[in-house]
């Protein structure tokens, strides 16, 4: 038995756009993963420092007329932890592609901003901390000094 119309193709069959992807994903060639990677890592750094220029313009005052705010680096910081983020997915999905130089580059970047930005969370977090003042020299195991009950078994 043939088709009702001899011209019309099988529906299984559909004729593939050139911009979609195949099914099964073709693998990318050393220049094209070249140029990705430099194209990704351009991006990378032009964030890092429209965020790190939005820090410093944040805290500069021309002139000194007023001193310049206590600006807090959390913010800027997570920022930039959240690039780092988003180059480990980049770094993370073209592994799976098998697109190493890629995926080696961007595992890099991000384990560089991600671990940079965490860094400066502790300083900041530790420089916010209040100082705590020096314990005063007293017995060895006696906190409030020589002259109480809870060193009398010393003997003091």
């Amino acid at each position: 038995m043939q088709p009702s119309s001899p011209h019309r193709p099988d529906p299984s069959w559909r004729r593939r756009l050139p911009f979609q992807p195949t099914e099964e994903g073709v693998p990318l060639g050393a220049f094209a993963q070249f140029g990705l990677a430099l194209c990704l890592l351009c991006l990378e750094v032009s964030l890092t420092g429209f965020v790190l220029i939005a820090w410093f313009a944040a805290t500069f005052r021309i002139g000194g007329a007023d001193p310049p705010a206590d600006t807090s680096a959390v913010g800027y910081l997570t920022a930039i932890a959240l690039v780092g983020v988003g180059a480990g997915v980049v770094a993370v999905s073209q592994g799976r592609r098998r697109a190493w130089g890629v995926a080696v580059s961007q595992g890099l970047m991000a384990a560089l901003l991600t671990c940079g930005a965490l860094v400066g969370l502790a300083y900041e977090a530790r420089d916010a901390a209040p100082q705590q003042p020096a314990p005063t020299p007293g017995m060895v195991g006696c906190r409030s000094g020589d002259h109480s009950q809870e060193c009398a078994h010393l003997g003091g």
